[in-house]
């Protein structure tokens, strides 16, 4: 244990530990943030979970790239990873998308190449310097084995996120007029004139929408309801279940335009 403790900080290595305690800890906020979604049921959860995340994320992230920045700067590769952020991003071009960079979101990008070049610091210090310690000063070799290990990070990571390419295609969620007439599936506990919550299957992770139903209703979690209006007022979904509607009413769910013109009349009855 203590042999790894010196390998891990020992330069070079130790730039990469740093970098990798900073990753791990995004992600573990990540995680603590998506969990906390799930803990409660009602507007608590949702609010207090979503902005958990959502700070978690934005904390996180600028936390990892401020991170990442010094350590480049430290092995003197500041300006292949942290001068041009759009290099990693969905859409981004240059040297590093052409090495399969593109279309992944810079966390996970930047996640892989730091494990990969911490793993590869660590297990070719010390052989590397056993083999070559007396051929050349200390400090240079670490340099770099630094700066090697960070370029075979790079270019191994690009293959390694390549097969992640199609999990992170960005869909565009529907528009709110394209959801009037749709049928979304009940994920509280109920839904009442204030409060209630439901998912609308899009094809891709799903939407999650605020909905509230003026009217008594038995709406429970798992339970389909139509899709009435908006309120942008309140920022909500007006709907009701699905069981009141008419034998012939019901048809018309199966056309959208169709469906749309029926949740309008019922909106305004």
């Amino acid at each position: 244990m203590s042999a790894f403790l010196d390998t891990i900080l020992a330069f070079p290595t130790a730039i990469f530990t740093i970098v990798l305690g900073v990753v791990m800890t995004y992600w573990l906020f990540v995680i603590v943030g998506a969990v906390g979604i799930d803990l409660f049921d009602g507007d608590i959860t949702l609010e207090s979970g979503g902005k958990a995340l959502g700070g978690a994320i934005e904390g996180g992230g600028k936390a990892l790239s401020g991170a990442i920045e010094g350590g480049g700067k430290a092995l003197g590769g500041a300006k292949a990873l942290g001068a041009h952020d759009s290099d990693f991003d969905v859409d981004g071009g240059g040297v590093l998308a052409a090495m399969g960079f593109a279309g992944i979101p810079i966390t996970v990008s930047v996640s892989f190449v730091v494990f990969i070049a911490w793993f590869l610091s660590v297990v070719s210090a010390q052989p590397l310097h056993e083999a070559l310690g007396g051929m050349m000063p200390s400090w240079l070799l670490s340099s770099g084995l630094g700066l090697a290990c960070f370029g075979a990070g790079t270019v191994t990571a690009g293959f390694a996120v390549r097969p992640l390419r199609p999990v992170f295609v960005a869909r565009r969620a529907p528009g709110r007029e394209a959801l009037m007439g749709r049928v979304c599936t009940i994920s509280s506990g109920s839904v009442t004139a204030k409060t209630g919550h439901a998912t609308f299957e899009d094809g891709g992770a799903g939407v999650i929408l605020n909905v509230v139903c003026a009217k008594p209703n038995e709406l429970k979690r798992g339970q389909p309801a139509l899709i009435l209006a908006y309120d942008a007022e309140r920022r909500v979904y007006e709907v009701e279940p699905v069981d009141w509607l008419l034998p012939e009413e019901m048809e018309q769910l199966q056309d959208p335009a169709r469906a749309a013109a029926l949740a309008r009349v019922k909106a305004r009855g």
